[in-house]
Formats: C-alpha cells, sequence, structure tokens
C-alpha cells in the first residue's frame, strides 16, 4: 500500500503543565483506543499539488468505512505586524466562497521534486509575494490543521514584524493572483472577526492568537511598570 505524502501528525509534546499534560496523556490514550487501520488506499485524482484518495479503514466493531480524503502539502499563514499595531490584509476573490474574502496572507507549500519546502522559507515568500513587505524577524507561533475531517492541509502560523518594502527584485504575487493590501489596527481586526466581518478560519484563527499575545504582552508591560 503507497504512503500518503501527508508528513503530520497531531502534536504530543509535553507542556510542564500538569492540567495540558494530562490532555495529552487522554489524547496520546485515544490515538491507540481510537485507530483505525488502513485496509486500501486508492488514488483518485492527482493534481498539481493536490491529491485526492479513497481510502478504507477498519472502524469500531470490525467494520469498514470508505473516506475520501484531500492529500496537501500543508501551508503557512503570515501574521504581519507593522510598528504602528496593525496588521497587514490581503482581499481576493475566492470562487469556492463566491466573493471577495479578507485574509491574512497565506499560501501553500511549494514542491520541488517531490520534497516539500520549508514552512520558513514559505512565510518569507508568501509575505513578499503577496503583500510586497519583508520580515526582520518571522516567529513561528504554532499551527492547526484547516479541515482534519477531509484534509490533511496543516498550516503554521507566523507573525512577521519589523517589515520592510521590498523595494529590490521583489518577488511578484502568482500570475492568477489579483491581491488588494490593506492595514488594519490589530483590536479592530478582532472585532471584524466577531462581527462575522471576517470569516477566513486561518486568518480567524492567526487574529486571535496574536491578540492574545499581544493581550498577554501590553498586561505584562503594565504590571511592570506598575
Amino acid at each position: 500500500m503507497p504512503e500518503s505524502p501527508a508528513n503530520h501528525r497531531p502534536n504530543r509534546t509535553p507542556t510542564g503543565n500538569p492540567t495540558l499534560d494530562s490532555l495529552l496523556a487522554e489524547l496520546s490514550a485515544a490515538d491507540v483506543e481510537l485507530n483505525q487501520p488502513l485496509v486500501s488506499r486508492t488514488v483518485v485524482h492527482a493534481g498539481r499539488y493536490m491529491t485526492i484518495e479513497r481510502d478504507l479503514a477498519v472502524v469500531k466493531e470490525g467494520s469498514t468505512s470508505e473516506r475520501d480524503i484531500v492529500i496537501h502539502p500543508g501551508a503557512v499563514v503570515i501574521a504581519p505586524l507593522d510598528a504602528d499595531g496593525r496588521l497587514l490584509f490581503v482581499t481576493q476573490f475566492r470562487l469556492p466562497a463566491g466573493g471577495a474574502l479578507l485574509e491574512l496572507p497565506a499560501g501553500t507549500l511549494d514542491l520541488h521534486d517531490g520534497r516539500i519546502e520549508d514552512p520558513l522559507a514559505a512565510a518569507h515568500r508568501e509575505l513578499e509575494e503577496e503583500t510586497g513587505w519583508r520580515a526582520g524577524s518571522m516567529e513561528r507561533l504554532g499551527g492547526f490543521w484547516s479541515a482534519p475531517g477531509f484534509s490533511t492541509e496543516y498550516l503554521t502560523l507566523y507573525l512577521a514584524t519589523d517589515l520592510r518594502p521590498a523595494t529590490e527584485d521583489r518577488l511578484a504575487p502568482d500570475a492568477d493572483e489579483d491581491l488588494r493590501l490593506s492595514r488594519i489596527p490589530w483590536r479592530d481586526a478582532v472585532a471584524a472577526v466577531e462581527a462575522g466581518i471576517i470569516e477566513d478560519a486561518k486568518s480567524i484563527a492567526g487574529i486571535m492568537l496574536i491578540a492574545r499575545r499581544l493581550e498577554t504582552n501590553r498586561l505584562a508591560d503594565g504590571s511592570a511598570k506598575g
């Protein structure tokens, strides 16, 4: 049976927090207790960078279940934060959504001779291509599955700071991309999520994680000054 190109597994790294580590222990036990062994794997469609598989797996009580799964190399999402506390967003038309969406810059990991691009390199590349800006600092804040019910896509989130324009040898967007750039104060971005204006899942996750970081830093600075 061929191996799936998916190269991520759920995070099971201990945190040092007893409550969180007990959750991890429960999940690790569930990995074994709820495991669904594969019986067969068939490639239904092989696209430019995504593959659709039809997997047959053993589920509870020995019965089998057929699943259609989108095999995706992974992606990155970048939260570019400028010196004035504004996040850089791109607006683009999304055909499946039937309209334009306001999103954080993001993109799929490139495939080169079967090898998947390093996420950090992809984050720098996508930021420059989609916004025309480069980052002096690119910090990994975490990652998440976009749609684990049917896709292997795993997105890595980066906080980009120390922004500067890519004036020389700028990497241009893909030929089929028509993007509009905007800057939104991070608190207004949170409000846009809460109001249902920002509906893109990866952007919502990135905004809320960044907001948590910035609010925690603000409170810590206030405590230090107090």
